[in-house]
């Protein structure tokens, strides 16, 4: 009962600290940007609906883990730096209630937060223009809810296995650029290494493995199936070969791998890399806050 305990009350500080309103009302702002580009670059409901749907899952990237490492790098970080951890050490409170209890407060904090925004701002793009495809929105607006529960497991992580607030820091803004800017590089790398080219059109199918165990690559590639077009890179590192003219159904992943796609490059494999996201660095960071000195 102590870690839920924990998690209740992590989860109503941030609702009295005015968190989860602040994430809806940005996430909101978010996707009326969002549809107002949308609108000056198509014409029609059906076109706005699937432009505005492609630009939410191309900006999530950058968005959402955004938001998710904010909530959450100080989880842990900050009950050591206020001195509250000791007293919360004194009622019957494990460190594992602690760590875990923080991870499924901000979590809550964050599905919540992102759920809700979602519908306010499919709520708006209905009565303003039209409704996207109800189903693509309902997938999309789940893959962004696991990409930013799946990031809060990360910052948590990170907060409770550091002891300062300039390290926690350090880390969340080092992981964000590294799944952003590195992963992807070094994913081409490895490939280049192993068979002596970069990667180009058709390539072997480990190598789109190496892009997805990156939350952000496996959140690109479950939201590529509600999106219509292909869902890219926010920042193209531009170490893929690939010839000039190339059609977004050549890109296609069934087209780019030959034979049939393993089944670690599926929707439901990409959801498992998430959901372990969301968990191993927290139990990592439990590991490391459970043999610190407070």
């Amino acid at each position: 009962m102590t870690l839920s305990q924990v998690a209740q009350k992590d989860f109503e500080d941030a609702v009295r600290s005015r968190m989860v309103w602040g994430i809806i009302g940005v996430f909101v702002g978010f996707m009326g940007f969002v549809m107002l580009v949308a609108l000056s670059a198509t014409d029609g409901a059906d076109a706005l609906g699937d432009a505005a749907l492609g630009l939410t899952a191309q900006l999530s990237q950058l968005f959402v883990p955004l938001v998710a490492l904010v909530v959450g790098y100080m989880a842990v970080v900050g009950e050591r730096r206020s001195g509250s951890l000791r007293v919360l050490l004194t009622y019957p409170h494990s460190r594992r209630d602690i760590v875990f209890g923080k991870l499924f407060g901000r979590s809550a904090v964050i599905a919540i937060a992102l759920g809700v925004g979602s519908t306010l701002s499919l709520l708006v793009a209905t009565m303003l223009v039209a409704a996207p495809d109800i189903g693509n929105t309902t997938g999309l607006i789940g893959s962004i809810v696991l990409f930013g529960v799946a990031f809060t497991g990360v910052a948590v992580g990170i907060s409770a296995s550091v002891g300062t607030r300039g390290r926690a820091m350090a880390l969340a803004i080092g992981s964000l650029l590294v799944f952003l800017l590195v992963w992807d590089a070094a994913a081409a790398g490895v490939y280049a290494a192993v068979t002596g080219s970069l990667p180009g059109l058709e390539v072997e199918a480990w190598y789109f493995l190496l892009k997805r165990l990156s939350p952000v690559g496996a959140f690109r590639a479950i939201a590529d199936g509600f999106v219509s077009g292909r869902l890219g890179s926010l920042f193209q590192v531009g170490l893929e070969q690939i010839p000039q003219g190339t059609t977004p159904e050549q890109r296609r992943l069934a087209n780019r791998v030959p034979g049939a796609l393993p089944f670690y490059l599926t929707n439901w494999f990409a959801g498992l890399t998430l959901v372990a996201w969301g968990v191993v660095p927290a139990v990592f960071g439990y590991v490391r806050f459970s043999q610190s000195d407070i």
